[in-house]
């Protein structure tokens, strides 16, 4: 008795220990992983298309350059939103440094009157000097030698996987022989993939949308701009708003008034809010059947082990998580509902396990009466 209740503790602690050192290793390994996870989820992404083509009788070659194709130009895309916000932020900043330390000037002020004392205003002053904010913007623009490299990567491995994909769903017929659950856990994780990365597409879409139209009637410059970033920061979950308010407020700060600014902070915050933090969560839950909890979680965690590409992977990486060790074993099944969201999914032709000795007789009946119906599994 004592060694059965031991076993599960110490099963727990290296399972705990496994994961730990796995992150560890992952962590380290994050520079060359983030890449190649994000080529993977591309391609995952826009296969299904090059099937479709391929049935309609196109060239298996013909369906691998369309994928390449739309996968280059959803990164290219992406990229080329970031670093345009970046450097036109920056380029703001540096032509209004006047206007700049006049609002710093205020702010100080405002600080001594609520009797915050003077060494503390000018550690706050020095952070957000505009030669300081400028200096770190340019510091990003400089770094795009590194995004230059990373983004080569990524497209070396979305041609190779790209390659490799044509001949997959053969091999997933042959895995399906011998690992049925395996095989049917790594559709799933391609179904999931999608429909995370439709949804998230379509609410960053209504967000860009809604967002434009606020910043078109305020007044800030290149509206369109931080429209698309809207749009880009919409794909990391929960908090990506709060990344993309920050330029067309600060924006409309230094071009406009502070009233102009307030009314684009509120009203990114009413708008993201009720459609990013409120609405889209729950739809991806019922789509991919994760709860929010574990959402946010997974964005802190893969953000750290990571970096910036693991804010945008959270989700997919979770998926990933989720087919390899739970979806692919029946009896880790449990966990699945246990981080569902609402109810988690419902049971289909459930059949009660049989039991293995069963009485006879009048025995049979007395026992029927006295034991309880088997619950149904969730």
């Amino acid at each position: 008795m004592t060694e059965s209740k031991r076993l599960p503790v110490s099963m727990a602690v290296i399972t705990i220990a496994a994961v730990v050192i796995a992150l560890a290793g992952i962590k380290q390994m994050s520079g060359i992983l983030a890449p190649t996870l994000l080529a993977l989820f591309m391609v995952i992404l826009f296969r299904p298309l090059a099937v479709a083509l391929e049935r309609r009788g196109w060239p298996k070659a013909v369906t691998m350059i369309i994928t390449l194709v739309l996968v280059y130009g959803v990164l290219i895309g992406m990229g080329l939103a970031v670093y345009l916000s970046i450097t036109q932020f920056a380029a703001t900043l540096i032509d209004n440094p006047d206007k700049f330390n006049d609002l710093i000037a205020s702010g100080t002020q405002l600080l001594a009157q609520l009797g915050i004392q003077s060494p503390d205003i000018s550690s706050v002053t020095s952070l957000v000097s505009p030669s300081r904010i400028a200096s770190v913007a340019t510091s990003l623009v400089s770094a795009s030698a590194a995004v230059a490299g990373a983004l080569a990567l990524i497209f070396a491995l979305a041609f190779f996987m790209a390659m490799d994909a044509v001949n997959f769903s053969g091999r997933l017929r042959i895995v399906t022989r011998f690992r049925p659950d395996m095989a049917k856990a790594l559709v799933g994780l391609g179904k999931s993939t999608r429909s995370y990365f439709a949804v998230a597409a379509t609410f960053g879409g209504i967000v860009a949308v809604v967002d434009w139209i606020l910043l078109t009637i305020v007044g800030v410059p290149d509206a369109w701009l931080w429209a698309i970033l809207a749009f880009v920061t919409n794909f990391i979950p929960n908090i990506g708003f709060l990344i993309g308010v920050i330029p067309p407020a600060i924006l409309a700060l230094l071009t406009i008034d502070w009233q102009a600014a307030l009314i684009v902070f509120l009203g990114y915050c009413v708008i993201n809010v009720i459609i990013q933090v409120l609405i889209q969560p729950r739809v991806v839950g019922d789509t991919v059947q994760l709860n929010t909890t574990l959402t946010f979680l997974a964005l802190i965690v893969w953000t750290f082990v990571l970096g910036g590409l693991g804010a945008i992977l959270a989700i997919p990486m979770t998926l990933l998580v989720r087919a390899l060790f739970i979806d692919s074993r029946a009896e880790h099944r449990w966990v699945r509902v246990l981080f569902s969201s609402a109810d988690g999914p419902k049971p289909k032709n459930v059949t009660p396990p049989a039991s293995t000795a069963k009485p006879t007789g009048p025995a049979a009946s007395s026992s029927a009466q006295e034991q309880p119906p088997t619950p149904a599994v969730p």
